[in-house]
């Protein structure tokens, strides 16, 4: 069953994530990039506001970027935590383990695949995967870097990532994607049977720096409750209330 993952600023946002049907709720800065880190602030803000009624994530930046890390690990509920890989450099694998290895006990580390690899200059999403599932990675988030129109399916074919996914999923990770994804793209890859699909540009009004309407994420999350409705229906399974 595929959940919904929408990406807040601040607390007046999760709050209407929340009443829209949110499964998982991600804490970022939009204006800061692909994963732009919040202010310990408000991911405070925002997790006294979900009061651990979702799970909560929170975007740390890039691996090379100076971000308080320490203090976002610190918020109480955060579930969930993001470092992306663009311009990483050739000893990624090391620097990333060993911030990963600083992560406390209770906030489950995710790997960052960014299909436009060439333009984030980040390690392919085979090389990700393959190092997420032996550094104890729980989930393997495939997105875009660039936020400048292109989406996720206009840099990773459906098949590609339907592949993608399975493998992180056989490896027991979460699989999840974004990648500014419109209604389309969430109506193509909900068929690939994600654990999650995330957004941010198709909840707000405005695209993603603008602000989350409440109706916009109630349309997703009736759309994402309609494909699990169909797949059961395809597998035979009955359904009753």
């Amino acid at each position: 069953m595929a959940g919904l993952l929408i990406s807040v600023c601040d607390a007046d946002e999760a709050q209407l994530a929340l009443e829209g049907g949110a499964d998982l709720i991600d804490v970022k800065q939009p204006r800061g990039g692909a994963l732009g880190a919040p202010s310990p602030r408000a991911l405070a803000a925002v997790s006294r506001t979900v009061r651990g009624r979702v799970p909560l994530s929170v975007a740390m930046g890039e691996l090379g970027e100076s971000v308080d890390r320490s203090s976002l690990l610190s918020i109480r509920g955060v579930v969930f935590a993001k470092v992306g890989l663009a311009e990483a450099g050739a000893d990624w694998r090391q620097r990333w383990m060993s911030l990963i290895a600083q992560f406390p006990p209770h906030v489950q580390p995710v790997a960052v695949a960014y299909a436009d690899q060439a333009r984030a200059r980040s390690p392919s999403p085979e090389e990700v995967l393959a190092v997420a599932a032996r550094v104890g990675c729980q989930a393997l988030l495939v997105d875009t870097y660039c936020k400048d129109g292109g989406g996720l399916l206009d840099w990773m074919p459906l098949r590609d990532l339907g592949d993608l996914l399975k493998e992180a999923q056989d490896l027991g990770l979460l699989a999840v994607v974004a990648g500014s994804l419109d209604v389309l793209a969430v109506e193509r890859v909900l068929k690939l049977q994600p654990d999650y699909v995330a957004v941010r540009g198709a909840a707000c009004a405005g695209g993603r720096t603008g602000r989350v309407e409440l109706k916009r994420v109630r349309r997703l999350a009736g759309m994402v409750r309609a494909a699990t409705v169909d797949r059961l229906w395809e597998r035979g399974g009955a359904i009753t209330v």
